[in-house]
């Protein structure tokens, strides 16, 4: 490989000096004479896939320029950094591109679980080698299932502490209430003085299905966001581990109190009902802390060509709901690594999804546009977009970048706070020409005068917010909380067939319209599925009107659609993680008693795994039990997947 890389490098690199093409430089770290030829960016890739047409692999464009530009974004933090393609760089490349290959050849196959995914790690990562107890609460992440205080159970064995670490604990109680807890755990670490064992830590389990590249590649990455420095503001990841189903990442832990970034701005809004005091409320100068913070986070992961890539306000926690230092963003770093679930919490990400980048570079501006529309969200208490948009109307905004703030009810917003909020939804091509690199621009935006307000502003900065802005952003919020439940109640009860039966017969009522009404829709379920009694609890779930033509058809059809899928593939893993049966294989008279067995997690109501299985059977459930296992003695994950209406994985030959 090495040769055929070198061969060709060399060759292109002669027909461009033959042509006096001046994307051809020279390197010199000294700024002495050129030392190695380089490409730029361009003709780098070109030539990537003249090499892959020499070794006569197949391979589509599009996706090995995607490939191509993420392997580059891992040591390219501008574009004039990514346009010094050097035949090292080259060869790093190609060789990602190839392990990409390899990957989509049995994406989708039983062999593509038949592995270890992480590799590289100093001890076993298997998670029944850990202690880890996955339990408690849980929140739904844009990537998976968020364990927010899961169990260690080797430190409830644990002996007492030491003196000193008695002391050590003191001190950080002392800080914490300081609200200096970040700058406390900076520099005991560079004393010397380790952390006691935590009981609890936050965990995140991914699906593999969801895995972005190779195992090897993937666990490099992962190492690296272990062992890198801290981020202010982010939760820092400690550890990772996996079973035959997810990649469990380990974070640090939350406090027992930590609360949701949301229901800390509820409660702020609401706190001045039947109380006067000046203390209490919510107010612009609240948001711009919030988001003063954010980008605090954002910019020093910027600077090392971080990107956090989903950022949101359902993954911003708080230790201590009186102290916006005690911030904590989730979900950090992720974006590179796994692809954005489908079955994702309504609109919890508004700005459109890159699929396929072909950008170098990492995606800086996409941290920007989701701080923006949350500093949209919280001046305006309403998102930035219908949460009825369709995916063509959502990008047709994002081309647009623009905000409206023409609501009466919030006037006293300062110009300073809109314009903020313009300057960064303003699209690229629209920006004046700047020498600033991309991955500096935060620091841009932190010099804005909205941070820096002057005296005859900090009144309107200070007004707290009346009760029409509660009433609206109680309305998101609840929304939010309705549709989630409106999806989970269907998964519940409609198989996937059922559901495009469901589709199927609302497009033909439709007649072309996008959108359908509620009352159109519930009528419709209700002729496949008799669940009218919990339908009723969400009747609000896409506005106050039942009547009116609001609910997008292809992407609420699609939500629904992976909902399904992702309940059935935790309610059958649910099956064998409660056999501790980590590696996909149990027995059949195991995997009896768990179809049997009620569902740990309720979404509509308390059902059993196999009324979840299969909806429309659910009194013979006890025959379909004995036809999904048959006559094998044991029983595999993938083996029971596939032979549900939700799998998207091959059967085994």
């Amino acid at each position: 490989l090495d040769l055929v890389v070198n061969e060709a490098f060399q060759a292109t690199l002669g027909e461009k000096l033959q042509q006096a093409d001046d994307t051809f430089i020279g390197l010199s770290s000294s700024g002495g004479a050129p030392t190695e030829p380089a490409a730029d960016y361009d003709t780098a890739i070109a030539l990537v896939c003249s090499i892959l047409e020499r070794m006569q692999i197949p391979y589509v464009e599009r996706s090995v320029k995607a490939w191509a530009a993420q392997a580059c974004s891992t040591f390219a933090h501008s574009r004039d950094k990514a346009n010094i393609m050097t035949a090292a760089r080259v060869r790093f490349v190609v060789q990602w591109v190839l392990r990409c290959l390899s990957e989509l050849a049995i994406r989708g196959m039983p062999d593509f679980f038949d592995r270890a995914f992480l590799e590289g790690f100093d001890h076993g990562t298997q998670i029944s080698e850990s202690s880890i107890q996955l339990s408690g609460a849980v929140a739904h992440g844009v990537y998976g299932n968020i364990w927010l205080h899961a169990k260690d159970k080797s430190t409830l064995k644990s002996a007492q502490p030491s003196p000193r670490a008695n002391a050590f604990v003191a001190s950080a109680t002392r800080a914490f209430r300081r609200g200096t807890t970040r700058d406390f755990a900076m520099t005991s670490s560079l004393s010397g003085v380790r952390e006691l064992p935590k009981s609890e830590y936050v965990v995140c389990s991914i699906s593999k299905t969801l895995c972005k590249l190779p195992p090897d590649l993937m666990s490099r990455r992962i190492r690296f966001l272990i062992e890198m420095d801290p981020i202010p503001f982010v939760l820092p990841l400690r550890d990772a581990y996996e079973d035959y189903e997810h990649i469990h990442l380990v974070y640090d832990s939350m406090s027992p109190n930590a609360l949701c970034i949301i229901e800390k701005v509820f409660e702020d809004m609401h706190s001045t009902e039947g109380d006067e005091s000046e203390d209490r409320g919510f107010s612009e100068r609240t948001v711009q802390q919030i988001i003063w913070r954010l980008l605090t986070a954002t910019k020093e992961a910027h600077s090392r060509g971080l990107v956090h890539g989903a950022l949101r306000m359902g993954c911003c926690y708080l230790n201590d709901a009186e102290s916006l230092d005690t911030l904590q963003i989730l979900e950090f770093g992720l974006a590179d690594l796994f692809e954005i679930s489908a079955a994702t919490p309504p609109a919890a990400l508004l700005p459109p999804l890159e699929t396929e980048r072909t950008d170098p570079v990492p995606q800086y501006r996409r941290d920007l546009q989701c701080i923006a529309e949350i500093t949209y969200l919280l001046l305006m208490s309403q998102p930035i977009a219908s949460l009825n948009s369709t995916a063509e109307e959502l990008a047709q905004r994002s081309r647009r970048g623009t905000a409206c703030f023409d609501f009466a009810a919030r006037r006293s917003t300062t110009e300073n706070a809109k314009a903020f909020v313009v300057d960064i939804l303003r699209p690229t091509a629209f920006k004046k020409a700047s020498k600033i690199q991309a991955c500096h621009e935060v620091a841009v935006h932190m010099n804005h005068r909205w941070f820096y307000p002057d005296p005859g502003s900090v009144g309107a900065m200070t007004e707290l917010y009346d009760t029409v802005m509660m009433r609206r952003y109680d309305t998101w919020r609840n929304t939010l909380r309705l549709r989630t439940n409106f999806f989970k109640i269907l998964a519940d009860h409609m198989s996937l067939y059922r559901i495009a039966q469901l589709w199927d017969s609302l497009s033909v009522l439709a007649d072309g319209n996008p959108k359908v009404s509620w009352s159109t829709m519930v009528s419709e379920i209700f002729k496949h599925c008799p669940v009218l009694h919990l339908l009723q609890k969400v009747n609000k779930a896409f506005g106050e009107s039942e009547d009116a033509a609001v609910i997008p058809i292809r992407e609420t059809h699609r939500s629904m659609e992976a909902w399904r899928r992702k309940r059935v593939r935790e309610v059958i893993w649910q099956v064998f993680s409660r056999a501790k049966a980590y590696n996909g294989t149990m027995s059949a008279e195991a995997c009896a008693d768990g179809l049997t067995s009620k569902v740990l997690h309720v979404w509509s109501r308390p059902l059993r795994v196999i009324d979840v299985l299969l909806p429309t059977l659910a009194g013979e459930s006890s025959r379909r039990v004995s036809e999904l296992i048959g006559l094998c003695k044991t029983v595999g994950f993938l083996e029971l997947l596939t032979r549900m209406d939700a799998s998207d994985v091959a059967p085994a030959r």
